[in-house]
């Protein structure tokens, strides 16, 4: 789950970041750019937020030393560890209470900051980060148009582009990284690539079938072995899931 602060630039363009790397995306073309220049004060402070702080969509968290604060979102609340910090002063308090020092007073105001504009927070459901040892890739599906950012992590080279086609896009992340983007890129690619998805699609469902039938045969484990129909089901439910893995080995070699 990628999560990125926004900030509405005008009626059709917003600006995200992912990691660290800001972006305008345009909502009505499905374009997007890199942005080079200055950046609103108030996004900055929460991209720089994202960093120090630990967001999952309903907390956001903060760890210091072997203290934990965090702010419930929905009830808008802070608390210390499990405890509600009732206190009017989220800074003060923690500050008065010996668990951070003046030094780290900054850090406890953009944890505030960053708890007042929790509804600035968005989950980027059309991003997916691909990594490897040496290079990260960061691919972006905006309806028909996908876009990549390349980071090798040797040279710190960063490159952002747009990718022709689904299937560019499906061999430079593999060349990069060495990772399968199949999945996420499934409905935009064409010729054996489509094909490669609806393989992968069956190996899925395999998958899920085989991961019943254990689930079935553990209820069985407690059942008396000495009855007929208790070992013809296990043994039914054994056969079924040799069956499967045969099936799916099958599949994979034509991957």
């Amino acid at each position: 789950m990628i999560i990125s602060p926004f900030f509405q630039v005008n009626e059709s363009e917003i600006l995200v970041a992912v990691r660290n790397i800001a972006y305008t995306v345009n909502v009505e073309t499905n374009e997007m750019k890199e942005v080079e220049g200055s950046l609103p004060a108030q996004f900055l402070s929460l991209v720089e937020a994202l960093n120090k702080f630990e967001f999952n969509g309903k907390e956001i968290k903060w760890y210091h030393g072997v203290n934990r604060m965090s702010y419930n979102i929905e009830e808008g609340k802070y608390f210390l560890g499990n405890s509600e910090i009732l206190s009017e002063s989220f800074v003060n308090h923690i500050t008065a209470a010996g668990i951070i020092r003046y030094a780290d007073k900054p850090t406890a105001e953009l944890f505030v900051e960053a708890a007042n504009n929790s509804d600035k927070f968005i989950v980027l459901d059309f991003v997916q980060t691909f990594e490897s040892k040496l290079n990260t890739v960061d691919a972006f599906l905006l309806g028909e148009n996908i876009y990549l950012t390349t980071f090798n992590k040797s040279t710190r080279i960063q490159k952002f582009q747009q990718a022709k086609n689904a299937n560019t896009a499906l061999e430079v992340i593999t060349e990069k990284t060495g990772l399968d983007a199949t999945a996420f890129l499934a409905e935009s690619l064409e010729g054996e690539a489509a094909e490669r998805v609806i393989v992968l699609k069956k190996i899925e469902d395999l998958n899920e079938m085989i991961h019943f039938l254990k689930d079935q045969r553990n209820l069985l484990a407690d059942a008396d072995r000495s009855i007929e129909e208790i070992k013809a089901a296990d043994a039914l439910i054994e056969g079924e899931i040799k069956k499967f893995e045969a099936e799916i080995a099958s599949h994979r070699e034509n991957l």
